[in-house]
Parts: structure tokens; sequence; C-alpha cells
């Protein structure tokens, strides 16, 4: 079993704390994915799971061996970057064999691996190539091949996808996790998109200034965001936050704010006992739904609605939130 452990790691450069006292177990063949902005910390703590940074404090373990002090050829772990780094004066086969070589694996142990995880990653008819000869999406196929070839403990991804165009990475996001799953990687991934996170995490570790907010499957931390931070960095349009509302009678003690999704409302034309009458601003029609940019008690609201409901920018729209929706922070924005 591999599993990872992160104990109390800090990291400052100068006098700035890049980590401040991080831990996370991830479990054996858990897809886990650091999400967060710029600058929260993600990379750095990847960094040092592969070894390429040292924490100043604390501990890492992959599966019962502390790897704290190990250099990255001792802790059995592959990684892919943003950057492919395909290696272009050699072929595909040879790209991917990379890694296998470097260990001295038998010529038979290299074909094996080579042709498997290159059937894995649907590029086993382009062996023969040279880099120049594919295309962003292929090379970056042959990145996680290589990284899979060396049967890796650890498989760790820093933002692997943005380089591709939208289309590339919807189909490299559907393809990667049954990839990973059937490798039986324990994967830990980095980036700062959400639909990335939502759509690959079997948890999310939502990252904010160097500490770990939340760490939680996608539905637990979308439906129930432990701080006012995370509800307002998951979801497109994020959570609504609003003080002091006509429905804080249902708040319990020590509330500050009501966070609601811009879904999780009861939508009328009409007045209606506990509705309220908000002003809509502006009008994006989207297709599936009607995304609404309002006004309720001097506050901004986001509010997504059906799109057949016939709104116009300027009138009113009565809301009410579903009762089971409402979730309420405290003054340190955390959830109550």
């Amino acid at each position: 079993m591999t599993t990872i452990t992160i104990e109390n790691i800090k990291k400052s450069f100068g006098d700035a704390d890049i980590l401040k006292s991080v831990t996370l177990d991830i479990k054996d063949q858990e897809f886990t994915v650091l999400l967060g902005p710029s600058g929260c910390g993600k990379s750095t703590l990847l960094r040092i799971i592969a070894g390429l940074e040292t924490q100043d404090s604390g501990v890492i373990k992959i599966g019962e061996r502390d790897v704290s002090a190990l250099p990255p050829r001792d802790r059995n772990v592959a990684m892919v970057f943003q950057n492919y780094a395909v290696f272009p004066h050699l072929t595909v086969f040879e790209n991917i064999a990379f890694g296998l070589r470097m260990k001295k694996v038998s010529d038979d142990k290299i074909k094996h691996n080579v042709e498997r995880t290159a059937e894995l990653m649907h590029i086993e008819h382009l062996l023969s190539r040279y880099s120049g000869q594919l295309s962003g999406g292929q090379r970056q196929r042959v990145a996680v091949a290589r990284a899979l070839a060396v049967e890796p403990d650890v498989l760790l991804m820093d933002e692997p996808l943005s380089n591709l165009d939208a289309l590339l990475r919807l189909q490299m996001r559907s393809e990667l996790k049954n990839v990973l799953e059937e490798s039986k990687t324990t994967t830990v991934y980095v980036t700062h998109d959400q639909v990335e996170a939502m759509s690959l995490a079997d948890r999310i570790a939502v990252m904010n200034e160097g500490r770990i907010d939340q760490y939680d499957n996608p539905d637990e931390i979308y439906r129930n965001p432990a701080t006012e931070y995370v509800g307002g960095f998951i979801g497109n349009p994020p959570m609504n936050f609003l003080t002091s509302p006509h429905w804080s009678n249902s708040a319990p003690d020590g509330a500050q704010k009501l966070g609601i999704r811009p879904e999780d409302f009861l939508v009328s034309m009409e007045d209606q006992v506990g509705y309220l009458p908000v002003q809509i601003q502006t009008i994006e029609k989207l297709g599936s739904h009607q995304q609404l940019t309002s006004e309720l008690e001097g506050q901004g609201l986001r509010i997504n609605i059906a799109s057949e409901l016939p709104v116009q920018q300027g009138g009113i729209l009565f809301l009410q939130p579903k009762p089971e929706k409402m979730r309420w922070y405290d003054v340190r924005g955390e959830i109550i």
C-alpha cells in the first residue's frame, strides 16, 4: 500500500511563510488535488513531497518509509510538469523508456512497460515518431506515459494540462482519471482550476496562504464549504455571502453571514410571504440557465434561474433561499 503522510510541514523563503504547518493524509491509490490560487503554497508542497525542495520542519512518509531527508531518486516518485519536457532527439518509445533505462531495467521489461503505458495513454501507434511530429496533447500523453512506465509509488502532477487548449483539456481530463485508476497509482495533482479539481479528485485540499482550509471529497466541499474562503473560491459563480439578511431569524448563535449558492433559491415572479424582492442588474443567458447579477439590501447577489423564466434587466424578482441549502459562518469566516 502506498499512502502519503504529511505531518506539520513548514517552509519559509526569507520572511515569507510559504507553508504553515501543513498536515495531510493521502490514501492508497487516491487521487488528491492541491487546489488554490497562485502563491498559496501548493507547488512548493508538491516539490517537497518529490524531494526537489527541503522543508524547514515536518515529516513526509511514503507508505511506512520516512522520506523526509531522502533525495528524489530514492523516493520512487515520478513527476509530470506543466512543461512537457519531451526530448526532441528521441522517439516516443525512447522518451517513455528514458526513466527505465536510467534504472538499468532489462530490455524485455522496458518493452513491456513502454507498450503497456503507451496503450493506456492511446499513443501506441506513435512509438516510432519524434516529438516534433506530435501535437501538444500527444506530447503531454508521452510525458504521462513516461512517468507511469517506471511504476512509481506516487505520481506527482504540477498543472499538467494548463498548456493545452480548452477542448484538449476536456478530453485529457476525461481520460486521465481512468488511466490512473487502472494503473493503481497514488496521485497528487496541483491546479488552480476548480473545474479540473472537481472533475478529477477523490479528495481536494483547498489551500489558502500556506494552510489547508478544507480537505474532503468534491461534493462535500461544494455543498458544505468549511470556510468563507472555500465557498468563495469553489463554484462559478461562487457562493453568495450576505450580512444580516432578513432570513437571519433562522441563524444559529454566533452567525455573522449567510452563505448560499446561486442555484439554491426558490424563485417567484410575484411577491409571496417569506420572499424578498431583488432588482435585476444584468442577465447572462447560458443556454441551460440564466445567470443574474442583482442587489439585495445593498449587497451584491448572483442567482442562477431556469432559462425559460421571462426576466428583464431592471425588473424585480422575488427570492427565498432553500432552507436546507443555507450555510452560516461566524466572525472568523468558519462554518457553524
